[in-house]
């Protein structure tokens, strides 16, 4: 096939969008308007909402109209247990997962993204939204980067990252991993050599407030997650590091275990 031809498949390429959500009435709107005004066409919109007691479910309900969207509402057993049947309900070629509150950048993230589909996982860069002001973290997108970052306990945001559905599939999200099952993905993907490619441009916004870092109990669990999948995956790598991260970790530390109530 010519490198024309393989363009053209690419660009016709069916993207899907998830949205794993329970009870965010406040943040639901803005997420589901930034994917509906893609003017990217080829692409499914699945919301998979947990029961929500609140206003949430009313709210896609004034959506439902648009072909895109289709909204499945059950009972599930976590954040990631939702992911993961999600991947049943998918029908697109690559999956993206934007949590309620996430925006695409703008409104051509999509078919910006779909030129350069291709590799197992696709990812870009992203805006991360703070109180003290926005903060744009891009990526080099080469193997070293890939590995030195996953070696520091971060890898690319999932919010940036379009992977091939059938690997999604194969993989899916280690349930017992409660904090960082996007994570040990990620881990497990680079040690199984995964074709990774990076769009130099940003794919999403999100709120960088609160969640795991201001909780003491979530840090130190998503601390040892981290470890386990490095240890499984690239167990040399983990104890070459083992001592130089402990200090790292002792270091810059969060301010709420400097400070113990």
């Amino acid at each position: 096939m010519s490198s024309g031809s393989q363009r053209e498949v690419f660009l016709n390429m069916k993207i899907s969008v998830v949205t794993v959500c329970y009870n965010e009435e406040n943040t639901i709107r803005s997420t589901i308007e930034s994917v509906i005004s893609q003017d990217y066409d080829n692409y499914e919109y699945v919301i998979m909402d947990g029961l929500s007691s609140d206003a949430t479910v009313a709210i896609i309900d004034e959506y439902r109209d648009d072909q895109h969207l289709f909204c499945y509402s059950q009972k599930d057993n976590g954040l990631y247990d939702a992911m993961n049947r999600s991947l049943d309900k998918v029908s697109g070629d690559y999956v993206i997962f934007m949590n309620s509150g996430d925006c695409f950048y703008d409104d051509s993230v999509l078919s910006d993204v779909a030129k350069q589909l291709g590799p197992d996982i696709v990812y870009g860069d992203v805006l991360r939204r703070c109180s003290e002001g926005n903060r744009i973290e891009k990526y080099k997108g080469t193997h070293g980067e890939r590995i030195r970052t996953m070696l520091c306990g971060k890898i690319f945001c999932h919010q940036s990252q379009f992977t091939r559905t059938e690997v999604m599939r194969k993989y899916r999200f280690r349930e017992d991993h409660r904090i960082t099952a996007d994570y040990d993905f990620v881990v497990r993907a680079l040690s199984d050599g995964l074709s990774f490619g990076h769009i130099d441009r940003i794919i999403c916004s999100f709120d960088n407030e609160g969640g795991i870092s201001a909780n003491k109990d979530n840090y130190r669990q998503m601390i040892r997650e981290d470890d386990s999948s490095i240890r499984e995956c690239f167990p040399v790598l983990y104890y070459l590091t083992i001592i130089p991260k402990s200090l790292f970790r002792i270091m810059f530390r969060p301010e709420f275990l400097k400070h113990p109530t």
